[in-house]
């Protein structure tokens, strides 16, 4: 079993040799280790070689992320503190899936899927609800039939056929031999997350510990977007805006600059098609570092609406 840091660096290099689309973060430790875009795919991926030393805050702040980049979190390692993860399998942990690399190389190289998730009650299958009630209706078999056959209620036969509930493999097994026909499907952990309503996460995350963030809060919410503070991240706010995501790092002043962050952030927006941008309390003395739109508290106060603030920073970035 290798280190920490040599899984990591697998990890990583895993992605950087397989994917076109991604940023990966360096030294420092954010809530994700990756953020692969590619077409409609947009995966946050956080590697533990153990998944159940990634903190809740983590997973949190994780899952608070891909409400407003619509992106998949993932947890990449290969153990929990009892035993070893298994290959084509989907743990999750909170409600993140979990999967070893060999389970995420598979996924992305041969396009082949997990077919089995684990939960504390035990091993479930996805199966096709509508197959299972035409393969039924087609042997003239009640609910009841299925349920006495297998031994379990009829509830459970009806839920089955919902897909509000799945089957533990050894049922979905018995019910595939039953009616000689392919249930089980295989279960794609990459499906992107949406918010039903980010105004949900307004102000959620860390508290507002400067007064360059509480203003900047204000102005947004007054412009009818819908922001949020991070924590393990690059960035230190999100606000969503029509049809994209501005990621912003905040500063009081143009001085002492993180330039990791800074180039972790612009090849962020680059790989997701996002909007970055420094905010910051002063009046700037450049419109832009590294390609990033600089914009004050002045200017945002002077901004109407939203699509001027996307003018402003297509122009920006365009300079």
């Amino acid at each position: 079993m290798p280190s920490k840091q040599q899984y990591l660096e697998n990890v990583r290099g895993f992605v950087e040799s397989t994917t076109k689309d991604h940023a990966t973060a360096s030294e420092k430790e954010y809530c994700f280790d990756s953020i692969v875009g590619e077409g409609n795919t947009r995966i946050a991926i956080k590697v533990s070689l153990t998944i159940d030393n990634v903190s809740i805050h983590t997973r949190d702040e994780l899952n608070k992320i891909c409400q407003f980049l619509r992106c998949s979190p993932l947890i990449v390692g290969e153990r929990t503190r009892k035993g070893h993860l298994e290959d084509g399998v989907v743990h999750t942990r909170g409600s993140i899936p979990a999967i070893t690399l060999e389970t995420l190389r598979l996924m992305l190289e041969e396009k082949v899927f997990p077919t089995i998730i684990t939960k504390k009650s035990g091993k479930y299958v996805l199966v096709n609800g509508e197959r299972l009630k035409a393969a039924r209706e087609e042997n003239d078999l009640s609910r009841g039939d299925v349920a006495d056959e297998l031994g379990l209620s009829r509830r459970a036969i009806y839920e089955y056929e919902r897909g509000t509930i799945s089957p533990t493999e050894d049922v979905a097994i018995r019910l595939e031999e039953l009616f000689d026909v392919q249930l089980i499907e295989p279960i794609n952990p990459l499906r992107a997350t949406t918010a039903t309503n980010l105004a949900d996460f307004q102000n959620q995350g860390r508290s507002v510990r400067t007064l360059l963030a509480k203003k900047a809060l204000g102005m947004f919410s007054r412009l009818g977007l819908s922001s949020t503070l991070t924590d393990e991240t690059p960035f230190d706010m999100l606000t969503s805006m029509q049809h994209h995501v501005l990621l912003s790092y905040l500063k009081q002043r143009l001085e002492r600059l993180d330039e990791e962050r800074l180039l972790l952030l612009a090849r962020l927006a680059e790989v997701l098609d996002e909007k970055p941008a420094i905010i910051v309390s002063d009046t700037p003395a450049f419109n832009t570092i590294n390609g990033i739109p600089v914009i004050s508290l002045k200017e945002l106060l002077a901004i109407k609406d939203s699509k001027d603030l996307m003018v402003l920073i297509h122009n920006r970035r365009g300079a």
